[in-house]
């Protein structure tokens, strides 16, 4: 890897994303994209007794279905690169505990993705690893009671003002 500019970085050798398995919710499923998908899930418990256990569940989910799309067994990945949302990063904790994969745990919100994603391509470019798994999930429910409104509290949204958007409202 080599420093080009102030910020920028260039990889010598260019990782390959080889293979991917996407898992969503039946709106995302709905949606214009849905075709797209690997997995739609029908039920936002995913069979579980709580949202934040469905996260994990739907992870290790894809997780699994992307070792068993991509051909790689388990013992050629050799890190998972993970986030999530939620406190301690519970949901990726308990997607890769059984797994027997070494696991970082990762915390950037919104770029949780991208963040393992260029970690990954650091590892692999670098030659610390050759095959990373970079994931990250998002359960709208666990989300929204962390860090919004409460669901199972039954809380009002507050009504979106129609014209502005946030940015044009400070201004």
């Amino acid at each position: 890897m080599k420093k080009v500019g102030k910020s920028t970085f260039k990889f010598e050798s260019c990782p390959i994303i080889s293979d991917c398995f996407t898992i969503v919710g039946k709106k995302e499923g709905e949606g214009p994209l849905g075709i797209f998908f690997d997995m739609v899930i029908e039920d936002k418990y995913a069979g579980q007794k709580s949202w934040e256990l469905a996260e994990g569940k739907i992870l290790n989910i894809a997780i699994s279905k992307l070792i068993q799309k991509s051909g790689f067994p388990l013992d050629k990945v050799a890190l998972i690169l993970s986030g999530d949302l939620l406190n301690q990063l519970t949901s990726s904790h308990f997607a890769t505990r059984d797994l027997d994969i070494p696991f970082i745990g990762l915390y950037g919100a919104c770029s949780t993705f991208a963040l393992s994603v260029g970690l990954a391509c650091v590892f692999v470019a670098g030659g610390f690893a050759k095959n990373v798994i970079a994931a990250t999930s998002s359960h709208f429910c666990s989300a929204e009671k962390q860090f919004r409104y409460p669901l199972e509290l039954g809380c009002q949204r507050p009504r979106q003002r129609s014209g502005l958007s946030q940015v044009q409202r400070h201004f």
